[in-house]
């Protein structure tokens, strides 16, 4: 990242080659699992989780998705209801989580002919707290003219704080004119420990430069100790791709419980959120 501040890490959900040669995929060595991508948050009124199945790298058809599954959110122990299946492998639940519950799911699999193995299997998430999260209690922006140091243009930086006390870890997502960059490494993370209790003045959330007219939307989200390591093994997987330090890919610990393969995350986190429009 050109100019985050060194206290932010990116991380890629994404990893890509490409190879000039002609290459015979070893399907027997493919192992099928189950993708599961859920939060609980604060700000919305429906809650949504996706269900997939995870596919050859080279294979061509669209992803697998997993229809008809019966998905329960606990609130502290109590069930709070059950996600209806919408459409593309997306579930809604609508409920809005509460600062201090904890939440995990609970997931039943349908039958599936295709892989019988994973018919009627359960899957669930240990539990996870919905921690508060500081306010953003300034945004601004800042016009920077071409030099060694910086591209052209203007550069957005964001106050906060953080309260005393371990295990309030924070995500930043800035979405620029209605849309989230596709481009995984934008996403940014940073631990408690090196903020603790800290006030946070021009912290730079600006991976590439903005364009005066741009409308920006700032998400501080509190995540736990579990998905900022989760978001940190991925990061840390990017930055060595295709490098002199490069190492085999893992799939990073997920707080998912299984007795079949399963990938993702389902996360509890509080929002705070904050707008500018660049050059107004």
């Amino acid at each position: 990242m050109k100019s985050l501040k060194n206290i932010l890490l990116s991380i890629s959900m994404l990893l890509m080659f490409s190879c000039m040669d002609t290459i015979e995929l070893d399907v027997k060595s493919y192992e099928p699992m189950v993708v599961v991508d859920g939060e609980i948050n604060n700000k919305d009124d429906l809650q949504s989780l996706r269900l997939s199945i995870t596919q050859p790298y080279f294979q061509s058809s669209q992803k697998i998705i997993i229809e008809n599954a019966v998905i329960d959110l606990y609130e502290d122990e109590v069930l709070i209801g059950t996600y209806g299946y919408i459409q593309d492998g997306e579930y809604l639940l609508s409920h809005k989580g509460k600062v201090g519950s904890d939440y995990k799911l609970e997931i039943k699999l349908p039958e599936m002919p295709e892989h019988p193995g994973f018919s009627s299997k359960i899957i669930s998430s240990k539990s996870e707290k919905l921690e508060p999260v500081s306010e953003i209690t300034g945004i601004s922006y800042e016009y920077k003219p071409e030099s060694l140091v910086f591209e052209e243009g203007y550069y957005l930086f964001i106050d906060t704080y953080d309260p005393k006390g371990k295990g309030n870890n924070y995500r930043w997502k800035v979405k620029v004119n209605g849309e989230f960059s596709n481009d995984p490494r934008q996403i940014m993370v940073v631990e408690d420990s090196r903020l603790d209790g800290n006030l946070i003045t021009g912290l730079d959330l600006t991976y590439e430069p903005f364009q005066e007219g741009d409308e920006i939307v700032v998400y501080q989200q509190s995540i736990s100790n579990m998905f900022y390591q989760y978001l940190f093994d991925i990061y840390m997987q990017a930055l060595t791709q295709e490098s002199f330090f490069d190492s085999p890919a893992f799939n990073p610990k997920s707080n998912l419980i299984a007795d079949i393969p399963v990938v993702g995350y389902f996360n509890a986190s509080a929002y705070q959120v904050a707008e500018i429009t660049i050059g107004k």
